[in-house]
């Protein structure tokens, strides 16, 4: 049986929180270019996420690329808590499920791992895709 649910939970969470915030500061610009591009009407000048950036630092400067961003995250730390949270969790418990089968542990690692990706993503999600629409 594979070992690799022995991991320093405490490393993880502060590693891993702040690797996702940095991924969702440095892609949030582009959240929110193509959320303009969403709603811009047919008339809009607008036509292309290069202009709609460029038009949003001519007005508004880095900030107006930032619109929105504090409801994000506040949104986003609990679900990655939730996610971080539900996927050691779940991960365990399939390994363990899993033993009996025999599995190979590449195999057992696959399924125990993708099990884990899906049912963590599923419970984060259903606390960050309402706060982030």
């Amino acid at each position: 049986s594979l070992k690799l649910y022995r991991l320093d939970k405490t490393k993880f969470y502060v590693v891993g929180a702040g690797l996702f915030t940095g991924v969702t500061v440095a892609l949030y610009p582009v959240s929110v270019v193509k959320t303009r591009l969403q709603v811009a009407t047919k008339a809009s000048i607008e036509k292309n996420a290069y202009s709609v950036a460029k038009g949003l630092l001519k007005t508004d400067g880095i900030p107006g690329l930032y619109k929105g961003f504090g409801t994000v995250i506040t949104g986003a730390i609990p679900a990655r808590v939730i996610f971080m949270s539900v996927l050691e969790t779940t991960k365990v418990y399939a390994f363990k499920m899993l033993e009996p089968f025999g599995l190979s542990g590449t195999t057992q690692a696959a399924l125990a791992n993708g099990f884990a990706g899906m049912t963590s993503s599923l419970f984060a999600q259903s606390v960050f895709v309402p706060i982030d629409v």
